[in-house]
């Protein structure tokens, strides 16, 4: 019997904290530039969170990286979303419904 692979909760992870901060980030009437502004985070970080990608590019396919927010972003957005940070990150919580605003 093998183990659990953990780069499966990676990417499924990464994925639903772009679904996530996009699907907060509307309930809260909030735009992009809105949410970079408050945050201090830039737009074109903001979209590539959302879209779970990042500005690197892969040299053989010259196609977008896969995303990876850092920690301090992640709880930069948290607060501002109003949301705890396990709700941004944790794999195993789905993207609706969404949580109550603090």
């Amino acid at each position: 019997m093998s183990s659990p692979d953990p780069s499966a909760d990676y990417v499924r992870a990464a994925t639903l904290l772009g679904e996530k901060v996009r699907a907060l980030r509307e309930a809260r009437g909030l735009t992009q530039e809105q949410l970079a502004h408050s945050t201090g985070i830039s737009r074109n970080q903001i979209q590539n969170i959302e879209h779970s990608r990042n500005n690197t590019r892969d040299p053989e396919t010259g196609r977008l990286g896969p995303g990876n927010a850092r920690l301090d972003t992640i709880f930069l957005l948290a607060a501002q979303l109003r949301v705890d940070v396990t709700y941004l990150v944790d794999p195993k919580v789905e993207v609706f419904p969404l949580p109550a605003s603090q």
